[in-house]
């Protein structure tokens, strides 16, 4: 287990951010599924054992993924016999992928073994317990053992037809049906349509528009009905040659929020999104966020600059996380230095990501001197600032890569150095963090 011991310094240049990998996830699995090569533009190395999870997927489909010169080059699955034996897959601890992809295996009747992390083995797949046992499928887990990894072994067919999924566990499992149903096939191999009901309510409605955003890039047919009922028709229109995948706001969002907190860091390849705007990624809430709080926030030449308030400070905020959860971690920090009490609601769903990503945060920024208390409804964080960082202490990332970035951002502002054990997890999903972080002027040994 990797330890980096952080020290407060001031973040100042221009950095890059990686592609996201919420978008890469879908345009990989739409890529292999579809007709046709397509390049995938957007992916300087390294990958983070996210995106590579998915291309482990793919490729476990019968899919090709080429990486060359910042692209990925997709050449989809090829029509061929089934073979009997289960492909295997690592997909790490990247619940997404292994969401997303067990639908695409059903609907092309190909057996798969998933290996994994035991901390992604412990979260949970029981929005697809039903679908099994309509089509009589077998999904079977197995802990892990001595010398051997946890896995998920899927078998079965999933025709083209009627289905429905809780809307309300995750996004990723409706995603990964509705890409899979788009591209399913009747009892005789033919293309057929298909539906899926969405039993509202819906979580982190933004990635499931991201879904269907993505789909119409690649020239599927649905159209979406009241009461979160999806219909799907075949479509013979080949992939796009090319599609780009935009940077990732998410990450993006743990610089922002550093400049929230005094530093200057400019985001290339990045702009403020447009009133109206449709947009991929809901984390690019962000934006209006820190306005709300009393950022200026510019698109300049080189990138997007989020400026610091005037000496009035940072003003406190309500926010609505249920559809935004990745953003709450770096955000509750931002609060920490905001004048008056900041309430992030619908943060329960924190409770099942890479660890108790709620409990992760209320513990270190508590830690770290900041007053945070989690409401007695176990959905409702609330801090009060502005507030001194202690630091000067030794902190587990707890094998979650945002813990690790929202202990390196802190440890910018404490009085005493911050040392956290487990950085690696950091390359889940953005292995060049450290190296910018450092490349900006912070320091760390």
């Amino acid at each position: 287990m990797a330890t980096c011991t952080f020290h407060s310094a001031r973040l100042r240049g221009v950095a890059s951010i990686p592609p996201a990998k919420s978008e890469a996830h879908r345009a990989l699995l739409l890529a292999a599924l579809g007709r046709g090569p397509c390049r995938l533009l957007g992916f300087p190395p390294p990958l983070c054992d996210d995106t590579q999870a998915m291309i482990n997927g793919v490729r476990a489909l019968g899919a090709q993924v080429v990486q060359e010169d910042g692209s990925l080059l997709v050449t989809p699955v090829a029509d061929a016999p089934v073979p009997d034996e289960p492909a295997t897959c690592e997909v790490n601890a990247c619940a997404a992928a292994l969401r997303m992809l067990i639908p695409a295996f059903l609907a092309r009747g190909r057996a798969v073994r998933f290996t994994m992390e035991d901390a992604l083995y412990a979260r949970p797949l029981e929005a697809f317990e039903p679908l099994a046992h309509k089509l009589g499928a077998a999904i079977r887990r197995t802990p892990s053992a001595e010398g051997r990894r946890a896995t998920v072994e899927v078998r079965g067919f999933m025709p083209a037809g009627a289905y429905e999924i809780d809307g309300s566990l995750s996004s990723q499992y409706a995603s990964g049906l509705l890409i899979a149903l788009a591209h399913a096939w009747d009892a005789q191999g033919q293309p057929a349509e298909a539906s899926l009901l969405v039993r509202p309510p819906i979580v982190s409605r933004p990635y499931l528009d991201m879904t269907l955003q993505q789909m119409r890039r690649f020239g599927l047919l649905f159209e979406e009905h009241g009461g979160g009922l999806f219909q799907l028709m075949p479509s013979d229109a080949a992939n796009p040659p090319e599609a780009s995948v935009s940077p990732d706001w998410s990450q993006a969002a743990v610089l922002l929020c550093a400049n929230a907190m005094g530093h200057g860091v400019i985001l290339s390849q990045m702009r403020t999104p447009r009133a109206g705007e449709p947009t991929l990624q809901g984390d690019s809430a962000i934006v209006a966020l820190l306005t709300e709080m009393g950022l200026r926030v510019r698109t300049l030449p080189e990138g997007l600059l989020a400026c610091c308030p005037s000496h009035a400070g940072l003003a406190p905020v309500t926010v609505d996380c249920g559809d935004i959860p990745d953003l709450a971690p770096i955000l509750a920090l931002t609060c920490t230095q905001a004048r008056g009490v900041s309430t992030l609601n619908g943060v329960a769903r924190l409770r099942v990501k890479e660890c108790d990503r709620l409990a992760a945060t209320a513990d270190l920024l508590t830690r770290l001197g900041a007053n945070v208390e989690v409401a007695s409804d176990g959905d409702t964080l609330r801090i009060t600032g502005p507030t001194r960082l202690a630091g000067g202490f030794e902190a587990d990332a707890r094998g979650d890569h945002r813990m690790v970035m929202l202990l390196a951002i802190a440890a910018l502002a404490c009085e005493e150095p911050l040392t956290v054990r487990g950085v690696e997890a950091i390359n889940k999903s953005w292995p060049g963090f450290l190296a910018t972080y450092q490349a900006l002027g912070g320091f760390f040994t």
